[in-house]
């Protein structure tokens, strides 16, 4: 009886030092930094084949939750601004959770000679991990851009104009 009681002592105290010697399983995503910077372009093709920005604009969004967003065509149009923990939270858990810096590629190409397109790029910190995607609309991209890209983008779009 005692040493069934002093082997699960032992195992108690052994499965808490792995949780202490090992931070993922002790971090929820809620408690990892996370830095975003998000670029939206709307590129429109000239007549010399060319492709110039009909608009620009920029998101960045710090682990402390400020976000600075910039319009960068037109007049440099800037608002700075508090991201709620809800949002937050929401974002690291689609990049960190989900194994979003895992998601292989970096670059998803855009079909050749569109007209018009809109061209997003981001980049992600968390901890030591960095990652930078670059992608284009759905209908403009040569290869199939992975659902858990499209829906970053979306949730940081939809940031975006609740608050320009």
């Amino acid at each position: 009886m005692v040493n069934k009681f002093l082997i699960a002592i032992a195992g108690a105290v052994a499965a808490m030092a792995v949780l202490l010697l090992v931070p993922s399983f002790n971090s929820s995503p809620e408690q990892q930094d996370l830095s975003i910077e998000y670029d939206r372009q709307n590129l429109t093709r000239l007549e010399d084949g060319r492709l110039v920005a009909a608009s620009a604009e920029d998101l960045v969004i710090r682990p402390d939750r400020s976000a600075v967003y910039r319009n960068l065509t037109g007049g440099s149009d800037i608002k700075q601004f508090t991201i709620s923990s809800e949002e937050m939270n929401s974002l690291k858990g689609l990049v960190i959770t989900t194994g979003f810096m895992q998601v292989d590629g970096a670059d998803y190409p855009q079909k050749e000679g569109l007209a018009n397109l809109t061209k997003y790029t981001l980049m992600l910190r968390s901890g030591a991990d960095s990652k930078t995607i670059t992608w284009v609309n759905l209908e403009a991209s040569e290869v199939a851009v992975p659902p858990i890209v499209r829906n970053i983008g979306a949730q940081l779009d939809a940031i975006i104009e609740r608050r320009a």
